[in-house]
């Protein structure tokens, strides 16, 4: 049998209903079997076995999860024919189950076509294997497969209806995911994956207690002078990915601008930051860039380091951190350095 081309909602609804179908199948191949062998209708013991058969059949399909498959409704139709040329009672509800399990399988234009050979399948059963045919047999043919197609087309209008609901949920995921990629996008660098200067200014009001880093490589407007902004673009995205493989899962990194460097260490000591941020220089003074034939270029940082207490404001701590990294390319360059504000109020440089 073709899949169905409904996904998401409507396909388990669609599998709910077949295994449903499939259950209710066995349920009633065990009452006709019953039906037949306590009335003692003639060739009752041959009926209960292929009823049998047919439950056992089915049941092994339906605890194997197996999908409903033009192997199934082959072998189903087969037994359902010869219940028919038995004249065997209440025996076409069953085509009614194979034929909702099926179609809701086939969906679209092909449930059509399965209902179809179904149909002509219980007529054959019915008018050419049982020989005459009578009014009332006539008119419970008719019946059986005004049924059908009742049924039929309740599974097409259902899987019509299902699959709008599909691309209309599709349609709003895909809006909600476009909406988010254009979030990230506008939280993000481009050239280094780092959150940029805005997302800085959205995420660090939410941040209690941390410890900020100010990072600014040396002598980088030398730098894109001599060798192109090319190379600055390389140096720019080696060092942020020295930062991001430098800090801790919950920790935050920024491209501030330029060749500027933010990272927020949530929760951070002014100890730990400073070892953070000491890791974080030798690594890029371990890295130089690589010029070819014309050797090596070093490439340094100077980091500046201050902590946020309670008291403090975001833009305070930013001055503070700031401060130190005036200090620190002051004091040579390719150093850390911290402000601690002392108990009389004055700010002393320290190594911490």
């Amino acid at each position: 049998m073709a899949t169905g081309r409904n996904t998401g909602y409507s396909a388990g609804v669609s599998q709910y209903i077949q295994r449903l179908a499939s259950k209710a199948s066995v349920i009633f191949a065990i009452f006709i079997g019953f039906n037949a062998c306590t009335m003692g209708v003639v060739h009752w013991q041959w009926i209960v076995a292929l009823l049998a058969l047919y439950s056992i059949y089915n049941f092994v399909l339906l605890r194997r999860g197996a999908i409903p498959s033009a192997d199934e409704l082959v072998t189903n139709l087969g037994i359902l024919a010869v219940l028919g040329y038995l004249r065997v009672e209440y025996s076409a509800c069953l085509y009614h189950l194979l034929l909702l399990r099926m179609t809701l399988r086939a969906g679209g234009k092909r449930a059509s076509r399965v209902a179809i050979f179904i149909g002509l399948a219980f007529l054959i059963s019915n008018v050419i294997v049982s020989g005459a045919v009578t009014n009332v047999m006539t008119m419970q043919m008719l019946f059986n497969l005004v049924v059908m197609a009742v049924m039929t087309y309740a599974v097409i209008s259902v899987n019509v209806l299902f699959a709008k609901r599909s691309q209309d949920d599709r349609q709003v995921l895909a809006l909600i995911e476009q909406n988010a990629h254009n979030y990230r996008m506008a939280l993000t660098d481009s050239l280094t994956g780092l959150y940029n200067h805005r997302a800085y200014k959205e995420k660090i009001e939410s941040v209690g207690q941390y410890v900020l880093l100010i990072i600014d490589i040396d002598h980088f407007k030398k730098l894109n002078d001599t060798y192109g902004h090319l190379v600055g673009d390389k140096v720019l995205v080696t060092i942020s990915n020295i930062i991001k493989c430098g800090i801790r899962s919950g920790d935050m990194a920024f491209r501030y601008g330029g060749e500027e460097f933010v990272v927020v260490l949530p929760g951070a000591t002014l100890q730990v930051g400073y070892k953070i941020a000491e890791r974080l220089r030798q690594k890029v003074e371990e890295w130089s860039l690589d010029q070819g034939g014309a050797g090596s270029t070093p490439i340094t940082v100077s980091i500046g380091i201050a902590m946020k207490r309670s008291a403090m404001s975001s833009q305070g701590v930013f001055e503070q951190a700031d401060s130190a990294l005036y200090s620190a390319k002051q004091s040579g360059r390719n150093n850390v350095k911290s402000i601690v504000e002392l108990a009389g109020g004055v700010a002393a440089k320290c190594g911490v």
